[in-house]
């Protein structure tokens, strides 16, 4: 009867670390899509009127 707390918490530590790998690893992705996008982002800000109204130049006529 003694060894089955320390058991318990072992089990719910291991499940625990699990658990904060799970969402690091997933915090990780989210950071990295979230700087992916605002790179796009920025890419087409530098670029983007110029392609813009080159592109729709040609609609308005």
């Amino acid at each position: 009867m003694y060894h089955a707390p320390d058991r318990e918490r072992g089990w719910r530590g291991s499940m625990a670390a699990a658990l904060q790998t799970v969402r690091h690893a997933h915090n990780e992705r989210v950071r990295q899509s979230i700087q992916h996008v605002i790179a796009r982002l920025e890419q087409r800000t530098a670029t983007g009127p110029v392609a813009h109204n080159s592109t729709h130049g040609v609609h308005t006529r």
